[in-house]
């Protein structure tokens, strides 16, 4: 009798730790994310020193009253705020609406610009079942610039005559405008490609017509699908997280890239090509006629519903971004058209010279990707490129924006480690590629395996009980 309740005792240990096994494989849920208690956050008076209101508007889109609702607001570091948690005196209604409301001491106003947060999560029973709902409020303090070309920090394009002010890739180096121009990229030409419209910078020769990513902030106001940007990289880790705010207070994240602008496949960070001439201006005048440089074009998807009022660039220095355009929301969206096509051409080399005004207008459309400088004596249309894989994207946080690194850092390409003539542009410490999904499935279990392996002990302590009761009974016969 002992050795039957040790062994129940056994099995019950076992469909005990099997049962917590089948609940830690099992993916948690995401709760919160599709919930039908819709909220939005009032906009706050920041014009402090004041005691503004923190305002919620609740609304029961599902068919079910919701009871116990209650709402925590929160509001900017070290700012007092009352009361933080209050819970409705009465059941919410199936399309009926509730605010909350608590007062927000605000401080003296910064001297430039800051960006202020504001949360609101709820949790509630009843209604469609999913318990949490989220919402967020970003509002800005401050001056902010009026377009992006406010920001423009770098001389990306020079002429002959003022080639001394470019600097493009740190080493002094920057793109022809004669060469540009050839293609159509003249001061506020209109560019097509992305499945939109830019417009080229009108900056005059020698002065900044593109941004290096910082984190800078500016206003950029309207509604489509995605938001463009044209522009390249210098070295091979030109991605970042690039932060979009809505009229609504709401704001969303995507994460894009643009390849190396001489010497790194064109297809990285998913980006396109959107133009490429051969040979660039350097310290020493127009040179590396025989490779190309390009500039490319990447997008992230934005809230189609939602007006943008501001963008926030990632804070990347290895980003160039000379323009950006809002992509129309469209059906059916075509793949992101081009000003140059993509096909590939056997390499020629153009005939050297110093003045890029008379080269030849046709070039091919693709190049040696070796970068030029080579061992003396070695012939750099010969010379096999290095290949390498792209760094991993900088941290994110949220699960889309998460999702994008990871799609924008899984592409690779090729690139040469060396150094430009006369400084940097070099292809930049690579690091390994990051695992595929199906490793991560893996890695987190499969809620199957303990489910069987739970029938399995059922049955097989099934047939012990049966096996000891007919012993019991024939020891009393």
């Amino acid at each position: 009798m002992k050795k039957l309740r040790a062994l129940i005792a056994m099995l019950a240990t076992a469909l005990v730790f099997g049962g917590a096994i089948t609940i830690l494989g099992s993916p948690a849920g995401a709760e919160g994310s599709n919930s039908a208690l819709v909220m939005s956050i009032a906009e706050v008076n920041l014009q402090g020193p004041v005691i503004s209101d923190v305002t919620v508007t609740l609304k029961n889109t599902s068919n079910a009253a919701m009871t116990d609702v209650s709402v925590a607001i929160t509001g900017p570091i070290n700012w007092t705020l009352y009361p933080e948690t209050q819970s409705l005196s009465a059941p919410l209604a199936a399309g009926a609406s509730a605010t909350v409301t608590a007062e927000i001491h605000v401080p003296n106003n910064p001297s430039g610009s800051v960006t202020r947060n504001f949360t609101a999560a709820a949790t509630y029973a009843g209604g469609d079942g999913v318990k949490t709902s989220f919402a967020e409020r970003n509002q800005f303090t401050g001056p902010v610039p009026a377009s992006l070309a406010e920001l423009f920090d770098n001389v990306g394009t020079t002429t002959v005559g003022t080639l001394a002010q470019g600097d493009y890739d740190g080493g002094k180096n920057s793109f022809s405008r004669e060469k540009l121009a050839l293609k159509g990229y003249t001061p506020g030409a209109k560019i097509t490609a992305a499945g939109t419209e830019f417009t080229w910078p009108s900056a005059e020769p020698g002065k900044p017509d593109n941004v290096t990513g910082s984190g800078q902030t500016f206003k950029f106001e309207g509604q489509g699908s995605k938001i463009a940007f044209l522009g390249s990289g210098v070295h091979n880790g030109a991605v970042g997280e690039a932060t979009v705010h809505y009229t609504d207070g709401s704001s969303s994240k995507g994460t894009f890239g643009f390849p190396n602008w001489g010497f790194q496949e064109v297809t990285a960070h998913s980006a396109s090509l959107a133009v490429e001439v051969m040979g660039r201006n350097t310290p020493a005048g127009f040179a590396n006629e025989e490779f190309p440089y390009r500039m490319f074009t990447n997008t992230i998807a934005i809230d189609a519903s939602k007006t943008v009022s501001m963008v926030t660039l990632p804070n990347n220095a290895n980003l160039h971004v000379f323009a950006i355009a809002f992509v129309p929301a469209v059906e059916g969206e075509t793949p992101p058209a081009t000003t140059a096509p993509a096909t590939t051409v056997p390499a020629t080399s153009a005939p050297a010279t110093t003045d890029p005004s008379v080269a030849p207008s046709t070039e091919p459309t693709t190049g040696p990707t070796t970068d030029p400088a080579t061992e003396p004596g070695t012939d750099p249309s010969t010379t096999e490129p290095v290949t390498t894989k792209d760094p991993v994207a900088p941290p994110t946080t949220g699960a889309a924006s998460t999702s994008a690194a990871m799609s924008a850092t899984a592409t690779t390409g090729a690139a040469v480690a060396t150094t430009h003539p006369g400084g940097s542009g070099s292809a930049s410490p690579t690091a390994p590629e990051a695992s595929g999904g199906d490793d991560d499935l893996a890695m987190t279990g499969s809620s199957a395996a303990p489910l069987i392996g739970m029938g399995g002990l059922l049955l097989v302590g099934g047939l012990v009980l049966m096996v000891a009761r007919r012993r019991q009974r024939s020891n009393h016969s």
